[in-house]
């Protein structure tokens, strides 16, 4: 039986629905107590999927995917560059939404919205700093911060962007000190 005929004895879904569902777990297996060869087994059959439903790598969920697919396998370049990608395609669609929105943008834009944009540079700035660029996680934080601003909601990486900037005024001894950016 391979892995795509057969899913805890049930015929195995596909497309979309199935991609959400895989992503989920592989979010659960990469963040949570579970780790291993289980969380490398859920990158091939999402990664499987990937190419099937989204082969021009167009969408924004198949970014997000295989952003997450590449940090568990430890390709902190590939997660990277999905990452800039997803946000490039949030962003895009973001500028899309009509003025006002119709009924059928304000329903995705609760979950799909700025918020959602914000919390990507987060990640990417996570990302940035586990591979060792300092500055470019500080400027996807700033990022962040100036998105929420914009917007009027939470910035979530406070307490990131004021570590990073610490280890970065640690590391870069008889700079001056690095305050705030405006643009």
């Amino acid at each position: 039986m391979t892995d795509d005929a057969a899913y805890n004895g049930r015929k195995q879904k596909n497309g979309w629905p199935e991609i959400e569902r895989l992503y989920c777990k592989v979010v659960d297996a990469l963040y949570g107590p579970k780790r291993g060869r289980m969380l490398l087994r859920l990158c091939d059959r999402l990664d499987r999927l990937l190419a099937k439903e989204d082969p021009k790598q167009q969408a924004i969920l198949g970014q997000e995917c295989r952003a997450l697919v590449s940090e568990a396998r430890g390709d902190l370049a590939g997660a990277i560059a999905h990452r800039i990608l997803e946000i490039r395609l949030r962003k895009r669609w973001l500028e899309s939404i009509h003025e006002p929105p119709t009924q059928v943008e304000k329903s995705l834009l609760k979950s799909d919205g700025p918020a959602d944009l914000a919390d990507r540079y987060d990640l990417l700035a996570i990302l940035f700093h586990d591979a060792g660029h300092l500055k470019n996680a500080i400027d996807a934080l700033w990022q962040s911060r100036e998105l929420c601003e914009l917007h009027g909601i939470k910035f979530d990486g406070k307490d990131l962007l004021r570590d990073y900037l610490v280890e970065y005024q640690s590391k870069a001894p008889g700079q001056k000190k690095v305050a705030s950016r405006r643009h």
